[in-house]
């Protein structure tokens, strides 16, 4: 079995799992109210199968409103799921509590759990779960600015305004509307430079280049250029093809490779680390730099914060990448540090400063309730780092 197919195996069975729970727990709350809990039990159940079916009928049918209605009903109900069976956990817990201590208010009860309180359950999780989920939805069509001054040892000239932002995952979520948007806000903070940080497209740059979104994206107009690298999703998508496309919109992605920038700033851009798993080589920073000037500041694009210790080790002044969405779910944040190392935001480590953007888009759930979206100014001055 390849990585990939053990990789789907294994999210088909935790998907199978996860569902299984709910809708238990589901249909334990609508037994007894008759055809109308019927009904919904069985669009409940067809909802859990939206995501599953609608990312089989993207690949095999015609790119139609049939097609996209599966995918788009399948990805919010990817967030209900995230969201609801933590409260059903919650729920459990309480009512076990209310079986030990039967004078519990509201909770306490003898034996099996009343179907009225079952509905009560269900109902508080359904109204919770619509509240998050809304909340969440409406956070990631916002990306807010942050600002920051960072100091290169070394920059000669005037200060180099560069407007960063990563997890753009352009398809059936992210459409060209929302493409067309960023652009015109990232050109209105008059950048002199722009970098995107990885997985830009998100699956199948076909439909892509149906809703023309290479011509949204070429509207970006940085005075000394826009730069990218591949994440883990340009993979995914077919990588030739998806560097392609980011290219025919004017676009220059780096793939182990270096660039000066106006004689004042070396620029690198890293292949994502998925690449070893479509077989393609990952070639070494110090290699990278080794052949490239050595007396300029050196600024890495690498969309995935795995191995800082690199950066380190090889004196960069500055690496940017994404990649982890902030966990883009609570409570999933909360585990995302220890997966990735830096989840969000910035630390510094000997002389080289890291920044993690929790990035502008989603993947999967169009909605965030760990982070929101977000499109970096970063100032770059001469002088020493803090």
């Amino acid at each position: 079995m390849t990585g990939i197919a053990r990789f789907l195996a294994i999210a088909l069975g935790v998907y199978a799992l996860v569902n299984a729970y709910l809708l238990r727990r589901a249909f334990q709350g609508l037994a007894g109210l008759g055809p109308r809990g019927t009904s919904a039990a069985v669009l409940l159940l067809l909802w859990a199968l939206a995501f599953p079916v609608g990312r089989i009928a993207e690949r095999t049918l015609p790119w139609t409103g049939f097609s996209r209605f599966l995918v788009m009903a399948g990805s919010v109900y990817l967030g209900v799921m995230a969201t609801s069976v933590f409260l059903f956990l919650a729920s459990d817990l309480a009512l076990a509590l209310g079986r030990l201590f039967p004078a519990l208010p509201l909770l306490g009860h003898r034996g099996p759990t009343p179907p009225g309180l079952r509905r009560t359950v269900l109902a508080a999780v359904a109204i919770l779960t619509a509240l998050i989920v809304t909340a969440g939805t409406l956070n990631s069509l916002f990306p807010r600015v942050r600002t920051a001054t960072v100091r290169l040892r070394g920059l000669e000239g005037p200060a180099i305004r560069v407007i960063l932002f990563s997890d753009l995952h352009m398809g059936p979520i992210v459409g060209n509307g929302r493409v067309r948007s960023l652009v015109e806000r990232v050109n209105s903070l008059s950048p002199d430079l722009v970098l995107l940080v990885g997985d830009l497209v998100d699956e199948d740059v076909s439909r892509l280049a149906e809703e023309r979104m290479a011509e949204a994206l070429g509207k970006l107009s940085p005075r000394l250029g826009s730069f990218a690298v591949t994440g883990n999703h340009e993979y995914y998508a077919g990588e030739p093809e998806a560097v392609s496309y980011l290219e025919s919109a004017g676009i220059r992605v780096l793939r182990d490779e270096a660039v000066v920038v106006e004689n004042r700033l070396l620029l690198v851009g890293r292949k994502d680390l998925t690449a070893s798993r479509f077989g393609e080589k990952r070639l070494p920073l110090e290699e990278i730099l080794r052949e490239t000037r050595k007396n300029l500041p050196v600024l890495v694009m690498d969309h995935q914060p795995g191995n800082l210790a690199e950066a380190e080790s090889a004196g960069v002044d500055l690496q940017v990448s994404g990649h982890t969405h902030n966990g883009q779910l609570f409570p999933f944040n909360l585990v995302a540090s220890r997966v990735h190392g830096i989840a969000r935001g910035w630390e510094t480590r000997g002389k080289t400063r890291f920044l993690v953007s929790s990035g502008v888009g989603t993947w999967g759930p169009p909605m965030r309730t760990s982070a929101a979206p977000e499109i970096w100014v970063l100032t770059l001055e001469s002088g020493p780092a803090p």
